[in-house]
């Protein structure tokens, strides 16, 4: 300012000079008067910062719900989990899966240590229980699943039988007295099993037809059973899936499409249109030609476990049921994830090379080491936008394992083997952060009701917490008043 108080520098030349600098220096230069100030929150100097720093392609828009571009630039910054907090280190083995409970307030382990253990979810996180599976005979755990009331949680791993032969099995455990309440058998152990409704669970088994080919049968199981049973597996068939060229079904998700906006998926016009339904992703190795997740519907009457048992009054034993729709990806599925409203499925996949075609299926063509996370629209089973890909695989084909990945509202994480995780934000597409650890990352998982913390799961028997630079500032503040954003960005660069 001179010396009647007018500026000594027009605003569009100091917004010139500010579009040279980085945005710390802009908000630092923010801090010396009220002009540079005002001229530092100028929308579209923030929106040329936005695409330069974060190298958006400039053809994408700013994300609906954005106020301006300035906070958009501070939500990508300030409130991406990628602040670690704590390193749990109970586990003495490999840990291969994470799960939330739907409230938030608890979430469930699995590990090669052969232990399921449940954590309180607090400012800092404790151990709550550790339920040790090797009394059942089992080899390790791998996967955990809350029912919708968080009154139960599933877990799944490896099953040792006679003469070392190895299948899996499904426990259910009572999150009230930590009791186990059921064991369902499921073949192969990589189908995991998940919840269908709040008391009744799918499992899988393999059935051989021939060399190459065989079936796999989908089972209803009621949540509570006699443990001690020799005959666990006493169920409903649900679904018979022929399988073809030596493929078998490796995952099941649940996705309930009464959550978005449209609830006929898969129903034709007229025929219940309205009630809401449910479809399964079988991912993995393909059930049919080509390889992706298939797509299956599941009806009302379906979704109970009362009527015929082990297929009774379904036909003869040459009765399949068809997929509703296979969703091709032209390589080998190693993990899938949900969106918070279950409209969206992502896949992390390893491709196979451009051209190629499995001519023999006990010998597919060589998979890329580069994971591409591939993002479906269930209701419209298209994919949508490109393929996110930082994180990578090394794993050859018959080796290769499920690398978890998990979508809040924003956000979208997944494990690598490159001794990292990743998170990328779903509406640009861009990574956002890269979370170390000392080795393969398998899992992680999103606080369903607060996306700025994330935890991840490691081969190096470590889960990780990160939260995000914000609720760092805030939990951490000695004073009622957090340190603003545009001073912690200033110090803390990148």
């Amino acid at each position: 300012m001179d010396e009647g108080g007018m500026p000594l520098l027009p605003d569009s030349l100091i917004y010139q000079i500010f579009l040279s600098l980085g945005p710390a220096d802009v908000l630092a230069a923010g801090l010396v008067c009220r002009q540079w100030q005002a001229v530092s929150r100028d929308e579209f100097l923030w929106r040329e910062q936005f695409y330069r720093y974060y190298q958006v392609a400039r053809d994408v828009p700013r994300h609906p719900a954005a106020t301006s571009w300035y906070e958009e630039f501070r939500r990508l910054y300030d409130m991406v989990p990628c602040v670690e907090v704590q390193t749990l280190k109970e586990h003495t083995d490999q840990v291969l899966h994470l799960s939330f409970s739907h409230s938030g307030y608890q979430f469930a382990s699995c590990s090669k240590d052969c232990t399921v253990k449940i954590w309180n979810n607090d400012l800092s996180i404790s151990l709550l229980h550790s339920a040790d599976m090797r009394p059942y005979n089992w080899s390790y755990t791998q996967f955990s699943q809350f029912n919708q009331d968080d009154s139960l949680l599933l877990a799944s791993g490896v099953f040792l039988g006679p003469h070392n032969s190895s299948s899996g099995e499904i426990a259910v455990i009572s999150l009230d007295s930590f009791a186990l309440l059921s064991r369902v058998r499921n073949k192969p152990y990589d189908v995991f099993g998940c919840w269908l409704t709040e008391t009744s669970l799918i499992s899988g088994n393999l059935h051989r037809i021939g060399d190459i080919t065989s079936c796999s049968v989908l089972w209803l199981n009621n949540a509570f059973q006699d443990v001690e049973s020799e005959n666990v597996n006493v169920v409903k068939r649900l679904f018979k899936i022929q399988n073809l060229n030596a493929s078998t079904i490796r995952t099941v998700m649940v996705a309930d499409c009464s959550r978005f906006d449209s609830p006929d998926l898969l129903l034709d016009a007229g025929d219940q249109a309205g009630l809401p339904c449910r479809v399964f992703d079988l991912g993995g190795d393909s059930e049919e030609e080509p390889p992706g997740p298939g797509i299956k519907q599941i009806l009302p009457h379906q979704m109970t476990t009362a009527g015929p048992v082990l297929g009774e009054g379904r036909g003869s034993d040459a009765f399949f049921d068809a997929l509703d729709h296979v969703i091709d990806v032209h390589g080998h599925i190693i993990g899938m994830g949900l969106s918070p409203d279950n409209r969206y499925l992502y896949v992390n996949s390893r491709a196979w090379p451009p051209g190629s075609v499995v001519a023999d299926p006990m010998q597919p063509p060589p998979i890329a080491e580069e994971i591409d996370l591939l993002v479906f629209d269930l209701k419209t089973m298209r994919e949508v936008k490109r393929a996110l890909r930082a994180h990578r695989a090394y794993t050859p084909n018959d080796e290769c394992f499920f690398i978890f990945l998990d979508v809040s509202r924003d956000f979208v994480a997944s494990g690598a083997e490159d001794r990292h995780g990743y998170i990328w934000d779903r509406h640009y597409n861009i990574c956002l952060a890269k979370l170390r650890h000392e080795d393969v990352v398998n899992s992680v998982a999103f606080s369903p009701q607060e996306q700025e913390l994330l935890l991840t799961a490691s081969d190096d028997a470590t889960i990780k917490a990160w939260r995000s630079p914000r609720t760092v500032r805030v939990l951490q503040a000695p004073r009622p008043r957090p340190r603003p954003f545009f001073s912690w960005f200033a110090s803390h660069r990148r």
